[in-house]
């Protein structure tokens, strides 16, 4: 027998950065403006930058902001009954986007039971996806489906209507891999489900392009058949911001995390460019000794040197920067969490623990991120005193460079001095001859001669000294 579900609804928590660390006001612009073109992307060009600018003016405010004002929502055209409910939080932006398909002729909600088989989950997703373009949240998104069941069931049986709403909005099903676990939420049973890939074949910035499109992460909560549907909407729609919230800090926890893992692509890639430069300092002493060591190739190493200096300070800083943020959204999300618990004291939520409390998700990451800022930051510091040891010898070896040439140029001077002195005193000596040649190639080897004896006597000089 097909099973059939009433009212069957979903909503999406979607979530944009507003504006990331460094991020300048072009970027911030830009950022604003793909959100608004998620709510506004139907309107003309005029008419959306209108909005573009409107949602631009509370860039600033760092508190909670509902973007649209008093009229809070904007809703799906009619007959359809759903609706976009922006929000800026923060550095980031909340999107709900609640869709339960199509109206009564009289506008009220169609309460009439739907074959699951029908797929009634696929078709509200597959409009909200159109309506979005296609696009997902830059940070992340949780699908929540839910309905009321049409007669009484068992747990077992809950469970198996949980599974076939799942295998109808997800392609790549697997019920074991993904299941996180169940509770009870006020009337209603709720499953999470979460799919994150690990190998994609991509690396970089690419790599979370590619996770954003092919994760997932999916509530169920279904309501026993004795709950009226209008109960069952107020209990929902009492819940909706601090679902918003906690699932918020939960994609910031797994968004930072897979952000660190290419910042330690970076630092690992810095540390292998600087292994010639390593090596090439190991054999300084030895070029020393043979006098083999050339300033140029030395100032060349500098200068590649400092390029990576900076990349790996810079990645080195996000790397720690992510692992704060981490650490604060668990925090924020454990808080979340228990204040629902508290709300909603006949509710059973556990299973949403295992995200902050569990040795393969939030702790694991939080770990992950500190461990790997551990182990690379003695790379700075060898960067730094690679840096300082290269330029200590540049250094070095210059002033020997400007040592000698100073010397050459004072030895220089001497005897270009005494040369020209001897052919003055010369010349001035009374001489029938003075006009020819001959006479004056004799004054001018006389002068070479002594400024060349000067010269040396000069020399000797100095080296005695030192």
């Amino acid at each position: 027998m097909t099973e059939k579900i009433i009212y069957p609804s979903i909503d999406l928590f979607l979530y944009d950065l507003k504006d990331g660390l460094g991020e300048d006001e072009t970027k911030i612009n830009e950022n604003c403006q793909d959100f608004c073109r998620k709510i506004y992307g139907d309107l003309d060009k005029t008419s959306f930058q209108e909005k573009h600018q409107e949602f631009l003016k509370h860039k600033n405010n760092s508190g909670d902001v509902k973007l649209l004002g008093k009229a809070q929502t904007r809703d799906f055209p009619s007959p359809l009954d759903g609706y976009y409910y922006p929000l800026q939080i923060g550095d980031t932006y909340a999107l709900q986007v609640d869709y339960s398909g199509q109206l009564d002729a009289d506008s009220k909600p169609n309460y009439a039971p739907q074959d699951i088989d029908g797929a009634p989950f696929r078709k509200l997703k597959e409009e909200i996806t159109n309506r979005l373009s296609q696009q997902t949240g830059t940070i992340g998104q949780t699908w929540l489906l839910w309905g009321k069941l049409t007669n009484t069931k068992t747990e077992a049986e809950v469970e198996e209507i949980a599974k076939e709403c799942y295998t109808k909005i997800v392609s790549d099903y697997k019920w074991q891999r993904d299941f996180i676990g169940k509770g009870k939420f006020q009337e209603g049973t709720i499953f999470e489900l979460w799919y994150c890939p690990q190998d994609l074949g991509v690396d970089g910035k690419e790599f979370w392009d590619e996770f954003r499109k092919s994760s997932y992460h999916i509530l169920i909560w279904l309501f026993p058949e004795h709950i009226s549907p209008d109960e069952m909407r107020k209990q929902v729609q009492a819940v909706y911001y601090d679902l918003l919230r906690l699932c918020q800090y939960r994609h910031k926890v797994v968004w930072s995390y897979y952000q660190s893992r290419y910042q330690k692509q970076i630092l690992k890639k810095e540390y292998i460019e600087i292994q010639p430069s390593i090596n090439q300092t190991i054999e300084l002493p030895r070029l020393l000794q043979t006098n083999s060591l050339k300033l140029s190739k030395l100032q060349e190493s500098l200068t590649n040197n400092l390029i990576n200096l900076s990349d790996y300070t810079i990645a080195l800083n996000d790397l720690e920067n992510q692992s704060q943020t981490i650490q604060l959204n668990l925090e924020n999300y454990k808080s979340r969490l228990a204040y629902i618990q508290k709300e909603y004291t006949s509710s059973d939520l556990k299973f949403l623990q295992e995200f902050s409390e569990s040795e393969f998700y939030g702790k694991k990451y939080q770990r992950q991120v500190e461990v790997d800022y551990v182990i690379l930051s003695p790379g700075l510091t060898l960067l730094q005193n690679l840096n300082n040891t290269i330029q200590g010898i540049i250094d070095l070896e210059q002033t020997k460079s400007d040592r000698t040439l100073n010397t050459t140029i004072a030895i220089a001077g001497v005897g270009l001095a005494s040369s020209q002195i001897a052919s003055a005193v010369i010349l001035a000596q009374p001489n029938d001859y003075q006009q020819h040649l001959r006479f004056r190639a004799e004054v001018f080897g006389w002068s070479v001669g002594i400024g060349v004896f000067f010269a040396v006597l000069i020399f000797i000089s100095l080296r005695f000294r030192r």
